[in-house]
């Protein structure tokens, strides 16, 4: 068997250079083991098991309700869990810091349900700082159904949906601040989610260009069965600037007076380190 020894005195271990010696580059075994190559990748992963929230990861934060943080009773694998308020317009959110770029090929999956998915707004994936937090409708959003970017956002690859606009459906939303880079929505699919059921959404950058970003979104049922995507970034006008920095976020708001409950039971967040 291997010792330290042994590890300690290969050249670059855990990193690219070590996993091209199982095989190609692309081969699944190599794609299998990204996130072990810690030399090369940076791979953040929470499954919320703890008695609080991990601070140095996350900032969570919202107007009234209960922010997310693990309940005092938890939940089968543990959960961040936040109680959005009975006021329209109240919100909260769990963010990353925003140390994430396109150009690095940057990615986040998240697993998630919410008691009531009607009279609600969520929005999940990567985004630019905004210029406000903790105050109402701070979401990056500012129409779905004629989607534009608010809250100072310049940069977005988020799956959102609006249960108050005319489109009820989930879709994927991306705007890039360069010139002629749009704000562009894909409707994904016709299905919404499911009360109290587990779905887990995945937001992928992929660098096309320097400083240029593609966007891919994948929505998975809770027992792991793709069920809608939606690619944005083969002209201009659908990709992101990669340069900037990005948050990983989850936002949740409630358009009505009632009050919902949303569970975070895991998110994963990567990138190449260079």
């Amino acid at each position: 068997m291997p010792d330290g020894s042994t590890y300690g005195n290969l050249l670059l271990p855990s990193g690219f250079q070590h996993i091209q010696r199982f095989g190609p580059s692309q081969s699944a075994l190599a794609q299998f083991l990204y996130p072990a190559a810690w030399r090369d990748v940076v791979f953040v992963y929470d499954d919320f098991t703890g008695p609080a929230l991990n601070t140095h990861l996350w900032t969570a934060d919202g107007v009234n309700g209960t922010d997310f943080d693990p309940p005092a009773t938890q939940l089968v694998n543990g959960v961040a869990q936040c109680s959005v308020n009975n006021v329209a317009q109240d919100q909260n959110s769990i963010r990353s810091d925003a140390v994430w770029l396109g150009d690095n090929n940057c990615g986040a999956e998240f697993r998630w349900k919410i008691d009531n998915i009607d009279t609600l707004l969520f929005e999940i994936g990567f985004n630019d700082p905004l210029s406000a937090y903790g105050t109402t409708d701070d979401g990056a959003v500012n129409n779905h159904d004629t989607p534009t970017i608010t809250n100072g956002a310049t940069d977005v690859a988020i799956v959102a949906r609006d249960s108050g606009a005319t489109l009820t459906t989930m879709q994927l939303l991306t705007d890039g601040s360069t010139a002629s880079m749009d704000t562009t929505g894909t409707n994904l699919g016709t299905r919404t989610p499911t009360n109290a059921v587990y779905q887990t959404v995945r937001v992928q950058l992929t660098q096309t260009a320097s400083a240029v970003a593609a966007t891919h979104a994948y929505v998975f049922d809770q027992n792991g069965a793709l069920q809608e995507e939606a690619q944005h970034g083969d002209v201009l006008a659908s990709q992101i600037k990669a340069d900037v920095l990005m948050e990983a976020r989850v936002y949740i708001e409630a358009l009505t007076t009632a009050a919902r409950v949303c569970d975070v039971d895991m998110i994963a967040i990567w990138q190449d380190r260079a």
